[in-house]
Order: structure tokens, then sequence, then C-alpha cells
């Protein structure tokens, strides 16, 4: 049987756009009956293997848009601030056609390239700064090709995820829906089908004490996992360490933390030669996350769409940081407001308010119950569902 091809456009600006690209890549592999294959394809650095080519090496002046995704790390990390301010710019009428202006033909050219390099017979975005460039690369290639746009983000929806020209758009979330329709899309065009996770999230089926003792950990012993998104942001030097002063110094010496740095390597090894009061287990970027979710009684973290909508599909309460403006602000009343969790303002209120959930196991258990409301554990395989409905579509003759 000859497989559709899809081409799936995403990128490496934060872990969040690249985590969901796969889960749909994961889901369309792991069920050969479906006869798709997604290809996945990043449009906004110069070089892929796709197109035949080598990424930028050191001493190559890499382009501009190289820059800006290679600083996302740092500035999300260092100057939260500085991507809130740029998130709300981008949203000033005019500044879309600039960056289209300045950039934007360079991307749809290397979307036109890939849609020809795998024949694809449809394309997906996951990131805003290509839905544009997507609906230009299907307009100059002059035929009817399938456009469907994944909406990475639980709440805050960017302007520049809206683009009238495409063909189905799926959100996490109705208050996502609503933000969509506020900017000028269809309602008929979008589906609400919660954020692609990779399959391994709708398959646990070991309890937290179970996973414990899987991962080598004492099941005995309550666990937090600490996380800061794939960049390990958030201050989360200062949350650990509060909460470890706090938590660990009024008997409970014998509750287990566990941190996930993602790809801050300094971070990591800062927090590798740190002296605990308490069993401590510090990883880098890992390939289970949904174990180490399972494993957990909460998890405190940045409030990041990706890592909110793992957490629910788990069913682990979550104690949430400062956002990061604009695209995360949403995410704390949607998972406050539904019971499901709560927030802290900074390291000092994060501790005390991590010492009362521990203390109070009924209540831990209820926010727990108040997330299966919230979770969408089989949003994967409804995109690809949708993402196959317009490939037939698209091939049925036009009366």
């Amino acid at each position: 049987m000859t497989s559709t091809r899809v081409l799936v456009l995403t990128s490496d600006t934060g872990s969040g756009h690249r985590s969901v690209s796969r889960a749909l890549v994961a889901g369309a592999s792991g069920a050969p009956e479906r006869g798709i294959e997604l290809i996945e394809f990043d449009p906004l650095v110069s070089g892929d293997p796709l197109l035949g080519q080598e990424r930028s090496t050191v001493g190559v002046r890499p382009a501009l848009m190289d820059r800006v995704v290679g600083l996302y790390s740092a500035v999300i990390v260092r100057a939260a601030w500085a991507w809130g301010l740029a998130f709300h710019l981008a949203a000033l009428p005019g500044i879309r056609s600039i960056y289209h202006a300045l950039h934007g033909r360079t991307v749809t050219s290397r979307i036109r390239a890939a849609i020809r390099a795998t024949r694809a017979q449809a394309v997906v975005s996951v990131h805003p700064l290509v839905n544009d460039a997507m609906v230009a690369a299907r307009n100059s290639e002059g035929r009817d090709l399938p456009l469907l746009t994944v909406v990475t983000d639980l709440v805050d929806v960017h302007p520049w995820w809206a683009n009238g020209a495409v063909d189905r758009y799926v959100v996490g979330t109705g208050d996502a829906a609503s933000a969509l329709i506020g900017l000028g899309s269809e309602p008929s065009r979008i589906s609400v089908t919660g954020i692609p996770l990779r399959p391994t999230f709708g398959r646990v089926t070991s309890s937290a004490r179970e996973m414990r003792e899987q991962l080598g950990l004492d099941p005995a012993h309550p666990t937090v996992l600490f996380m800061g998104g794939g960049e390990g942001a958030g201050r989360l030097a200062e949350v650990v360490g509060a909460c470890d002063a706090v938590v660990r110094s009024r008997g409970k010496e014998v509750t287990r933390f566990v941190v996930i740095c993602g790809r801050n390597e300094p971070l990591r090894e800062a927090f590798e030669a740190r002296e605990w009061r308490g069993p401590t287990t510090i990883l880098g970027q890992v390939a289970n996350v949904h174990e180490w979710m399972t494993a957990s009684d909460v998890v405190v973290t940045k409030p990041g769409s990706l890592t909110v909508s793992e957490s629910l599909a788990i069913g682990r309460p979550l104690l949430l940081g400062p956002p990061l403006p604009g695209q995360e602000e949403g995410n704390i009343p949607f998972v406050c407001d539904n019971g499901a969790g709560m927030a802290y303002r900074d390291a000092t209120e994060a501790s005390m308010l991590l010492e009362g959930m521990l203390a109070d196991p009924a209540s831990l258990w209820e926010m727990g119950q108040r997330t299966f409301p919230l979770r969408h554990l089989n949003a994967t395989e409804r995109v690809l569902d949708l993402v196959q409905s317009l490939v037939m579509k698209s091939r049925k003759p036009q009366s």
C-alpha cells in the first residue's frame, strides 16, 4: 500500500513545537494501518537533510532567523521580559508584513522545496512563524494541497497563528478556539482536540508507587518533580533551592526531589555539585518524562502548554510558576480555576505552597482527580484523522 506523505513544519524555538510534531510522527508510524507517513521539516533555519543540505557549522555565518532560533533558549532563561515584549510587539499592525518582507520569501521557498522533495499530499504546521509561508507555498505550487495548523498554545493564541486560507485548525481548549474566532477564523474550521502528545502518555497504567520502584526510587517516599521546559527555565535554581530549605527542614527530609534540567547543562552541573537536605535526582534531557511524571505526587514547573498538557494527561496536580509573558499567561487560570493545581509568584511562595500540598494528601489527591476532565488522551489520533479526512476530500473530483 502506498503511503500518504504529509509534511510537518516545525522548529526548535522551545521544545513544545518539536514535541508536538514528533508526537504526530510517532502516532502515524505506530499505526501503519493508516497508510500515512509524516515527515518533519524545519523551514526557519538554513540547511536541512531533507533537502540534501547540511546545517550551518562553526565558522559559517548563520542567517538572521538562524540567530533568532538560536537565541530563544537564552532569552527565556535570562530575560523572559524580552520575550514578552517581542510577543506583544509582533502582534502590532504591520509587524507581520515586515517579517514576511524580510524572511517570508526564504521560508516559502524552503517549504516549496520540501513539498517537492517529499511529494507531500498535505502540509501540517505546528509553528506560528510558518503559517503564512505555508499558505504562500501552496499558492505558488498551484495545486489543491490540504493545510492543517496545530496550535500549540493552550489558551493564548498569537495573531500569527491565524490565516484564513488554512483548511483546518486544531486547538487544545475551547478558550483557544474562541481566541482564533476572535482573530477572524471560521468556527467551522476549528476542532478542539487537545494538544497532541506522544502515544506513551496514553499508555501509562502504573501507580506512582509502582513507577518509583521501576525507576529505582524508594516507593514509600513522597516525590516532587521540578521542571523548566526544554531550557530549564522558570528560575528553577531558586525554586528548587527554596523548596529544599523549607520543605525538608520541617520533618519532610525523606521527600524525593527529581529535577529535570532539559538542555540546560550548566544548571544540571550546578545542581549535581550541590549538597541537598534529602534524596535528590538530577537529570538532563530525558525521553521518559511520562514515567517521571507518573512517579511524582506533584509537578512544579513553568506553565508551558505542552508540560501542562502532559501533566494533566498523567493526572498529576501542578504547582505553576510565573508564566512566559504572552503565550503562557492564560494557562495559569486554566489549571487553577479548574482546581487542578496552584500557582506561585516567587521561590518563597513556591516553597510554602509545596509544603502545604504535601501536608494534605487528601487535597492533593482531589487536585489530581480534577485533571481528568481537562485531558485529551486521544488528541494525536484525532489530528491524524483530520489530516486523512482533508486528503481524501482533496482527492474527490470537484462537481
